[in-house]
C-alpha cells in the first residue's frame, strides 16, 4: 500500500507494447524462478519446459495487485529475473518493461551496439514516467568498447525523476589509450545519489541544480575546469557524502570544496607522473565530521577553513616528495589538522612523516584523544615513542603491526630498553593491539611496556592466533596486569585464515572507493 501510494494516476494506468526482448530458452532457470513465485502465491496456467506443462491450483494473490505496484516489486529483481516473469502468463508478459530500476552490464550483450539499442528501446517504451534508478557498467575488457555510442544513449535518460544514477567504466587496467565516456548532466530535480567512474563531464555546470543530492562519487571523472568542479559541488545544497578520485586526464589546478551540508569527504590523489595540476585544496565545510585522504598526496597547499567541532581524519597516502626541503608540504597539511580529535593513519604515511624527525620536530596533535595507527613490525619499537610524543593528550590507542618485506628494513627487537622511556603518555587509558601476536613477540614487548609505564592505563587488549603464546607467558601477563592495576585485560583468539604470510598481517593499499 505504501508503494502504491507513491504512484500517480498516470503510473497506475496500463498500456500495451511490443516485446523488447526475445527471452532465451533457459527453461531450467525459468522454472526455478517460477517456483519461487509459486511459493508467494503466483499462479500460471502455461509455464512450459519443452512439452511439459505446470498447472498451479493455488490462489493467485500477487497477480491481483495493480500493474504499477507489480512493476515496482519487479524493480527489486535483476533485469534478467524480471524478464523471466514474462513467461508466467499473459498478465505478466509486459510488466517487466515498467520496472522503475534498470541495471545493465555491457558484458552481457554481444556488442556495445546491442546494449545501446536495448537501452534506447527500453527508455522509449517507458517514456518519462517510471524510471527512478539507472545503473550502467561498460566493460572494456570483453571487447573494445566504442564510448561514442553511449554518449547519445545516456543523453536520452530523463534525469528529472531519476533518484539514483550510476555510470561505471570497467577496465582490467587503466591505460593511456582509454577514453573517458562523455556525459552531459542536465536537470536533476529528484537525484539523491550520483556515482560516476571514468566519465568526462560537460563544460556547462554553472546552471546545474541538484536540490536533493546527498551522495556523490566522482571516481577518475575528468573535470573540464576548476570552476566546473566547484559548480558541481555548490549546486548540491543538501550534499552529505562526497568522494573524489582525481583523474590523471583533468586540468584542475585548484579544488575548492565549499558546502554548508557536507559531513564526509574522501579525496584520492592521482600518481605524480600524471599530475598536471592539483596544486591546492581548499575545504570550507562547517559540518564536516570525517575526512579521508587516499593514495597519492602532492598538493602544494591544503587549507581547511571550517569543519565540525568533532572531527575525524583518516590518512592513507604516499607523500610524493623527492627532497627533504619539500617536508613543508607535509607540515602544511598537518597544521590544518591540529584540531582533530580522532585520527587514523597508515604505516607508509606514518613512517614518511617521521623520517625527518632528526632535522625537524614532528607536528603536534594536542587535541587527538583517539589514534588508530598501523606500523611495521621492524620499525614499530623505534617509531612508537615519536608518535606518542606527538599526541600528548592521547587516551585511546589502537595499534596494528604489519609485515614489512623490505630486506633493508632493520629489526628493532633489541632496542626496547633504550628507545622506550617511562611515562611517555600519562593520559593513556586504553590500548588495543589488533594484529595477533607473532613469533617474534613484538606485541608482547609493547604490552609489557604499556602496563609498566602508563600510570593511567585501565584497559589492554591482545589477540592470539593458534597456539602462538605459551600458557606460562599468558599467566605472567595476567599477573602483570593485576600488579599494575589494570581493570580490564583481554586476550581475544583469532580464527586462522589462509595467508601466504602466516607470521603476521600484510598491509594492502585500497584502490577503489
Amino acid at each position: 500500500r505504501r508503494s502504491l501510494g507513491r504512484l500517480n494516476k498516470q503510473e497506475r494506468a496500463s498500456f500495451n507494447g511490443e516485446a523488447l526482448l526475445q527471452v532465451p530458452k533457459a527453461e531450467i532457470k525459468v522454472l526455478h524462478f517460477c517456483n519461487n513465485l509459486i511459493r508467494l502465491g503466483v499462479s500460471s496456467s502455461s509455464v512450459r519446459q519443452g512439452e511439459e506443462r505446470v498447472v498451479i491450483s493455488e490462489e493467485d494473490r500477487i497477480s491481483s495487485l495493480p500493474d504499477p505496484l507489480l512493476s515496482h516489486i519487479l524493480g527489486f529483481l535483476t533485469i534478467d529475473e524480471a524478464v523471466w516473469t514474462s513467461v508466467l502468463s499473459s498478465r505478466w508478459r509486459h510488466l517487466w518493461k515498467w520496472v522503475p530500476r534498470l541495471e545493465l552490464d555491457s558484458s552481457y550483450f554481444p556488442s556495445d551496439k546491442v546494449c545501446v539499442d536495448f537501452i534506447d528501446e527500453f527508455l522509449a517504451f517507458q517514456g518519462n514516467c517510471y524510471l527512478r534508478e539507472f545503473k550502467l557498467t561498460i566493460d572494456h575488457d570483453v571487447f573494445y568498447s566504442d564510448v561514442s555510442l553511449y554518449q547519445p544513449c545516456l543523453g536520452r535518460v530523463d534525469m528529472r525523476k531519476i533518484e539514483r544514477f550510476q555510470v561505471e567504466n570497467r577496465f582490467e587496467k587503466l591505460g593511456v589509450d582509454n577514453i573517458a565516456t562523455p556525459l552531459t548532466l542536465s536537470v536533476c530535480e529528484a537525484l539523491v545519489c550520483l556515482k560516476l567512474h571514468y566519465v568526462r563531464l560537460n563544460d556547462d555546470l554553472k546552471s546545474l541544480s541538484l536540490p536533493c543530492l546527498k551522495i556523490m562519487y566522482l571516481e577518475d571523472v575528468v573535470m573540464p575546469s576548476d570552476a566546473a568542479a566547484e559548480a558541481l559541488i555548490s549546486s548540491s545544497p543538501v550534499l552529505e557524502v562526497l568522494k573524489i578520485s582525481l583523474s590523471r586526464d583533468d586540468v584542475m589546478v585548484a579544488l575548492r570544496v565549499c558546502s554548508a551540508s557536507l559531513k564526509s569527504f574522501t579525496l584520492k590523489g592521482a600518481e605524480r607522473c600524471y599530475v598536471r595540476g592539483h596544486s591546492s585544496v581548499l575545504i570550507n565545510a562547517p559540518k564536516l565530521e570525517y575526512l579521508s585522504l587516499m593514495d597519492y598526496y602532492h598538493f602544494r597547499s591544503f587549507k581547511i577553513t571550517s569543519v565540525a567541532e568533532s572531527f575525524k581524519v583518516d590518512i592513507d597516502v604516499d607523500f610524493m616528495l623527492r627532497y627533504s626541503s619539500e617536508m613543508k608540504i607535509v607540515y602544511s597539511l598537518f597544521k590544518n589538522l591540529s584540531g582533530v580529535e580522532d585520527m587514523t593513519i597508515s604505516w607508509n604515511s606514518l613512517e614518511f612523516m617521521y623520517s625527518f624527525h632528526d632535522m625537524k620536530p614532528p607536528p603536534k596533535f594536542h587535541d587527538v584523544t583517539r589514534l588508530h595507527a598501523t606500523m611495521s613490525l621492524n620499525t614499530s619499537l623505534e617509531l612508537l615513542p615519536i608518535v606518542l610524543k606527538s599526541c600528548p593528550n592521547l587516551k585511546h590507542f589502537t595499534l596494528v603491526l604489519v609485515i614489512d618485506d623490505d630486506p633493508d628494513a632493520g629489526s628493532s627487537s633489541t632496542r626496547l630498553s633504550t628507545v622506550l622511556p617511562r611515562c611517555l603518555v600519562s593520559s593513556l587509558e586504553s590500548v588495543e593491539i589488533e594484529s595477533p601476536v607473532t613469533e617474534i613477540a613484538t606485541e608482547l614487548k609493547l604490552a609489557r611496556y604499556f602496563m609498566k609505564n602508563s600510570t593511567t592505563l585501565k584497559k589492554l587488549v591482545l589477540r592470539l592466533k593458534d597456539c602462538t603464546l605459551k600458557p606460562c607467558v599468558l599467566e605472567q601477563l595476567v599477573k602483570s596486569s593485576r600488579c599494575y592495576g589494570l581493570s580490564q585485560f583481554d586476550v581475544i583468539p583469532v580464527v586462522p585464515t589462509p595467508n601466504p604470510w602466516p607470521e603476521g598481517y600484510v598491509y594492502e593499499k585500497s584502490r577503489r572507493f
